[in-house]
């Protein structure tokens, strides 16, 4: 008994008090998952509908341009309120109203009937939410794993990415099938099942109101300043990691959300279902690359930035070139997903380096409104990306503008060679 009474007591503490394991933690995870799935099974109809209904990459870019708008202007905000607020409280509230707002729609659908104006407005919408719950999801993270250490923080950031790539998957290879068969409206009803069940999970998550001191809570605008100023003067690193960000939206996004779907249906003219399945089989490498990515958390600085970007630049060469080759639709569609491949696994790299490095040079009490900012500053190129795409993808060949792209990429890698030495491992 002496002996077995010790081997007991050592034991029990390593259960309770791996960071990771934590109750609060999965639920998190569980809930943002959810919620994403029905957020990419809500976008990926209305992709289809538009480009279906349209055939043009301009008005394509212009629906996703004006969605995104919302965000970039009410995210900051967002953050002002999640250093305000009890986290948990906004989660839950915010996937319940998303769940009302697809319900109401689909209510719309239902009696109007579908068309650009009313698939815009619900886009709208639902980036107006979207705006408050990103920098609290962002915020939360580091209050639950700051006092664990940046390893720790890393590992749980690689968790959440690889539980969102996962989630994705579905949206893709279910969202092409029950399109084709069925049309936008089944999917409707699962997306706002999802935001449902989601703010449902998100109700037992226990987390604490930020922790802002002893200090008199100041006016939502002398809180917004607040942050700016912190940014700005005291974080000049983090503010041009940023910037640079923006640059790389401006690349990335605009290719991934307005190229890719664009060719697939388009330019190479096949269906929606083999489409589903494309855009399926690139989530799988994110799926790959997100536990990738997060065998190494505990290692990626700063330091291993410029790589990725190196990464992301090969990744979009041979796209180009075997669309200056003549070859047949399914070569380069083999190639376009191939090589999209790289294009996933180098972004989840490039995310789990310069995320946790933001966060972990925030205080709590500022990580909502820098969380917001982030999101603000580097989303601000999206819709001009978009709209650039779209643009360039209709008057320019294919093989141009993805040559353009890599090498975009590749002058991002020297710059990004600079800004890494300007952090400290």
């Amino acid at each position: 008994m002496p002996l077995h009474l010790p081997h007991t007591q050592s034991r029990q503490p390593q259960v309770a008090h791996t960071p990771l394991a934590s109750r609060d933690f999965i639920l998190l995870v569980a809930g943002q998952g959810i919620s994403l799935f029905g957020n990419l099974m809500l976008r990926f109809a209305m992709a289809m509908w538009v480009l279906d209904e349209t055939g043009s990459a301009t008005v394509f870019a212009s629906i996703l341009a004006i969605s995104i708008v919302p965000t970039i202007i009410l995210s900051p905000f967002g953050g002002v309120l999640a250093d305000r607020v009890n986290r948990r409280t906004i989660m839950v509230a915010l996937d319940a109203i998303s769940a009302v707002l697809v319900l109401a729609s689909a209510l719309v659908f239902a009696t109007i009937g579908f068309s650009l104006a009313a698939i815009g407005t619900m886009q709208v919408l639902l980036a107006v939410l979207g705006a408050f719950e990103t920098p609290t999801v962002q915020a939360a993270l580091p209050q639950m794993f700051r006092e664990h250490g940046q390893s720790t923080l890393r590992q749980a950031m690689a968790v959440v990415n690889q539980v969102q790539q996962v989630g994705s998957l579905l949206p893709s290879f279910l969202g092409g099938v029950l399109y084709s068969l069925t049309g936008i409206q089944p999917m409707l009803v699962i997306a706002m099942m999802s935001f449902a069940g989601a703010a449902t999970l998100e109700c037992f998550i226990r987390l604490a109101p930020p922790d802002r001191g002893d200090e008199a809570l100041p006016t939502p605008i002398e809180d917004l300043k607040a942050g700016i100023r912190f940014l700005i003067k005291d974080r000049p690193n983090v503010f041009a990691l940023l910037l640079f960000a923006a640059g790389l939206n401006f690349v990335i996004i605009g290719n991934a959300a307005v190229g890719f779907p664009y060719v697939i249906r388009t330019v190479l003219g096949f269906d929606a279902t083999v489409y589903g399945i494309a855009d399926g089989l690139v989530g799988v490498s994110g799926v790959v690359g997100a536990f990738v990515a997060g065998c190494f958390a505990a290692k990626l600085t700063m330091r291993k930035f410029p790589i990725s970007m190196v990464a992301l630049a090969l990744s979009l060469l041979p796209q180009g070139l075997v669309f200056l080759l003549p070859v047949s639709a399914w070569t380069k569609l083999i190639v376009l997903v191939g090589c999209t491949f790289g294009t996933m696994i180098a972004s989840c790299f490039s995310n789990l380096i310069a995320l946790p490095t933001i966060q972990l040079n925030t205080p709590d009490a500022m990580t909502g409104k820098v969380m917001a900012m982030v999101a603000a500053i580097s989303m601000w190129a999206q819709p001009l990306g978009q709209m650039a795409y779209g643009w360039t993808f209709d008057h320019m060949p294919v093989a141009t503008v993805l040559l353009i792209s890599a090498g975009l990429l590749g002058l991002g890698a020297v710059v990004s060679a600079r800004l890494a030495k300007r952090f400290e491992d």
